[in-house]
């Protein structure tokens, strides 16, 4: 027990925001193609978990399942994955997922339920508009359980045909499993620029309330329709990353790697069903 609280502790302060009271910043992490591009992916249109952008689901036109897993830095007692689904309709689009993330004696698990649609402005432009609300719960061995509600709220705008601004927020109601200690409230603000059709660039900026500014950066080329190469970096703390994609009809599959300077490698890999 110690031995993994430990591991825990450690892999928590060097990937993102410390634990607030036995809760990690691990329900942040989307997908593969997320992790590849350095977590840039707050203005990424075409986003496929339900960690995304709570808007993306509205630029959805198909049904989708994910599934997602991330081992980070090659231990198992950092293990984390998820599944969700989006179901878009002329209503709007909904969305719902779940996640864990721990082994024996801790345990997260995230449930989430998300709506999205778009709404019209002027003469030709269109956002879209998003809310989450994900229920949390943690268990510790000898300790118990607890569980909170946090609303995450999200906005996709097109500010040119080539240029979207996205932003986001997370726990905008503040819960907490602690009194007097909430979980982590994040804003992102990011730009997706389509060079091209075979060329994206992405860029972010990450807050936590209680944490500096992290800047992300992503980029990804195709340079045949069937692959994606994707690198990225962020800062805060700072990392490398990289990945491909591979587009097989109504299936998609997404693999990538994040190099931390100190602890190493964490692997990561996505699948996603269209129709």
């Amino acid at each position: 027990m110690r031995h993994f609280l430990g591991l825990f502790v450690i892999g928590s302060l060097m990937v993102g925001p410390t634990p607030a009271h036995s809760q990690s910043a691990y329900d942040l992490f989307g997908s593969a193609r997320s992790s590849a591009l350095g977590y840039a992916s707050t203005a990424l249109t075409t986003a496929a978990s339900i960690h995304a952008n709570p808007a993306s689901p509205a630029r959805r036109s198909h049904r989708v399942v994910s599934f997602f897993v991330r081992e980070a830095f090659g231990l198992s007692a950092l293990r984390y994955g998820s599944v969700s689904g989006t179901w878009p309709a002329a209503w709007g689009s909904v969305s719902a997922g779940a996640s864990t993330f721990g082994g024996e004696g801790y345990r997260e698990v995230h449930y989430s339920l998300g709506y999205a649609r778009g709404l019209s402005f002027g003469t030709s432009r269109r956002m879209q508009v998003g809310l989450t609300g994900r229920y949390y719960h943690t268990h510790i061995e000898e300790y118990g359980s607890a569980g909170a509600v946090g609303l995450h709220l999200g906005l996709l705008l097109p500010l040119f045909s080539s240029l979207d601004l996205g932003a986001h927020a997370t726990n905008v109601n503040g819960p907490s499993l602690v009194e007097g200690e909430p979980l982590p409230q994040t804003l992102s603000v990011g730009l997706q620029y389509r060079v091209d059709d075979n060329l994206l660039v992405l860029a972010d900026v990450f807050k936590d309330r209680a944490f500096p500014a992290a800047v992300r950066g992503g980029l990804e080329v195709r340079p045949l329709s069937l692959i994606a190469l994707r690198a990225g970096v962020a800062t805060a703390p700072t990392r490398f990353t990289g990945g491909v994609g591979l587009h097989l009809g109504r299936l998609q599959a997404h693999f990538a790697a994040e190099q931390h300077a100190e602890l190493g490698w964490s692997p990561s890999a996505s699948l996603n069903l269209h129709w």
